[in-house]
């Protein structure tokens, strides 16, 4: 099992990127995996997204509730100021 993203344009693929889980994140919940992934590919694609304004695309819609959600644990909170960013 593994992580994995794309980095598009309009007029199509700029990037793919995967990794495998670490021992870890074998153990995350399929919703923790989801958000692990959005993390992932925003560290490894800052320096494109950094300022910039873009739609990010998801298969998981449950997603959203991180936002409004109140009781997360640790690893979600560190996530999320991440994603503020």
């Amino acid at each position: 099992m593994g992580l994995g993203c794309v980095l598009m344009q309009e007029k199509g693929t700029v990037a793919y990127a995967t990794r495998q889980l670490k021992i870890n994140e074998k153990n995350y919940s399929t919703h923790d995996l989801e958000l692990a992934a959005v993390v992932f590919a925003l560290k490894i694609w800052r320096h494109y997204l950094y300022g910039e304004k873009f739609t990010l695309y998801t298969d998981h819609n449950s997603l959203t509730y991180l936002f409004t959600e109140r009781e997360l644990n640790m690893r979600q909170r560190r996530w999320l100021e991440f994603l503020k960013d």
